[in-house]
């Protein structure tokens, strides 16, 4: 498979565990990235400085890094969307 659409958990380093939607792509040579999609806005301060972790896509965990923690904006009543790359191999 080289796209995901669908739900995923986010993993952070504390233990805890988010929902979210994941749109992933994987090229040929395996490398992998996307985003994941947020519609909590109370969960804004939490993953704010997340800037690695792991995605569960339908249990399996591929570990990310996020490049660039500016990618979030605040708009009351829009998701958070978070960009990250991933580190190893592809949960999907």
């Amino acid at each position: 498979m080289n796209n995901y659409n669908g739900a995923a958990v986010l993993l952070v380093d504390d233990g805890r565990q988010f929902d979210t939607a994941a749109d992933l792509t994987k090229d040929s040579s395996g490398s992998w990235r996307g985003t994941l999609t947020f519609n909590d806005e109370a969960l804004f301060p939490v993953l704010l400085n997340v800037d690695s972790g792991h995605v569960l896509v339908d249990g399996r965990p591929g570990e990310f890094i996020r490049p660039d923690r500016s990618d979030w904006t605040i708009n009351n009543g829009n998701p958070f969307v978070m960009r990250i790359l991933g580190s190893g191999e592809a949960p999907f």
